[in-house]
């Protein structure tokens, strides 16, 4: 069986690989909308657009190229993705790989399948981005430790590894567990809500002259599956704890504000369980304050270090983007009703409130609707 410290040397192989190769490629993208500036200066517009401070990323950190294949950027949307793919391939991907760099960073335990799943991620990533001579080298990473899967698993790494992008499953159980929805239902023949242009665009956009002056919107994580239901089950085993943690920081410096209901919902989804028990809830939860995430008093989760009494944004969504209006946090609520009394004050309350509604994608305002509402607003 090979050693620890001879799978971690493989996966820093395989890391190393895939920054050396996403750098050239990225900038080969985005040439003709840099004029000759490096790529990370759209990161560093990305924070401003989204009330953060802007600060300097270096081209070869894989944390920051990931960022770039997986976030919307601004005006330029997601150029990494093509027709001929599956929708969002890509960013599912490069999603997983949040993951994997985020577990690798904090120094967590491997086994031979977890370094085997990771550098498939690297495999896959490469292939789609079509650079075939980092997918081959990639190829010849993951197949080196493959008879070490099947020593430590008894199968075949393929037999065992979860599908690129697979969605979960409801586990069976004799008992009905409590199901904390992500999404709200969505009523298809309902008309589409759209915010108004006037939320969209920002007064300024001095400080991000590359992806434009629209808003960043709402986008939602996307759960894979990047290990099975046995992690959830090994809590609180050290290894275990650290890939739900791991998990945890991604999501929630993709969503942020998230509500920690959510958050729990999504953590779950990425092990293979699309229900949870009360008590399961707890336990992720536990994991969420663990990692070092802030909770607020209204049970939104913040990156840690996040200054959140000091933002002052908003992210608009239209109601083809299913979120719960009472899965937005009341800071951000309150962001967009600043904005939108400060464009208009002479604003009656009702008519405000229902150009708050409008912002974030909804119209019919149900007793949960407006009682979050009147939580935010006062």
């Amino acid at each position: 069986m090979v050693s620890g410290i001879v799978l971690k040397g493989t996966l820093q192989e395989g890391l190393d690989l895939l920054a050396e190769r996403l750098d050239p490629i990225i900038a080969s993208r985005l040439a003709n909308v840099l004029h000759g500036l490096s790529w990370p200066v759209i990161l560093t517009e990305l924070d401003r657009s989204r009330g953060k401070p802007g600060k300097h990323y270096d081209a070869f950190d894989l944390q920051a190229q990931l960022r770039m294949l997986t976030e919307r950027l601004g005006q330029l949307g997601h150029p990494f993705e093509t027709e001929d793919q599956p929708s969002r391939l890509i960013s599912t991907i490069g999603n997983e790989l949040r993951i994997v760099r985020n577990r690798w960073a904090h120094g967590h335990t491997w086994t031979a399948l977890d370094v085997w799943r990771a550098l498939d991620f690297v495999v896959r990533l490469l292939d789609g981005l079509q650079d075939v001579d980092g997918a081959t080298r990639a190829i010849g990473l993951r197949d080196s430790i493959a008879k070490d899967v099947l020593g430590e698993t008894g199968h075949a790494p393929a037999a065992v590894a979860a599908p690129l992008g697979a969605t979960t499953q409801p586990q069976a159980s004799s008992a009905a567990p409590i199901v904390i929805e992500v999404d709200e239902p969505v009523d298809a023949s309902a008309e589409t809500v759209e915010p108004e242009e006037s939320v969209i665009e920002r007064d300024d956009d001095s400080s991000t002259p590359t992806i434009g002056s629209r808003r960043s919107t709402f986008e939602p994580w996307t759960p894979v599956l990047v290990g099975d239901l046995q992690v959830l089950d090994d809590l609180p085993k050290k290894a275990a704890k650290e890939q739900v943690r791991a998990v945890a920081v991604e999501i929630v410096d993709f969503e942020a504000p998230v509500h920690i209901d959510r958050l729990v919902q999504l953590i779950a989804g990425s092990f293979g369980l699309s229900r949870v028990y009360p008590a399961r809830a707890a336990q992720l939860a536990r994991q969420v304050r663990a990692a070092g995430l802030t909770v607020d008093d209204d049970k939104f989760v913040w990156p840690s270090g996040f200054d959140a009494e000091a933002w002052t944004e908003f992210r608009p969504s239209s109601s083809a983007v299913h979120r719960e209006f009472q899965s937005i946090s009341p800071r951000e609520i309150r962001n967009a009703a600043a904005y939108i009394a400060a464009q208009q004050p002479s604003l009656e309350r009702a008519e405000l409130e229902r150009r708050v509604l409008q912002t974030f994608g909804k119209k019919r305002r149900t007793k949960a609707i407006a009682a979050h509402l009147s939580k935010a607003l006062g």
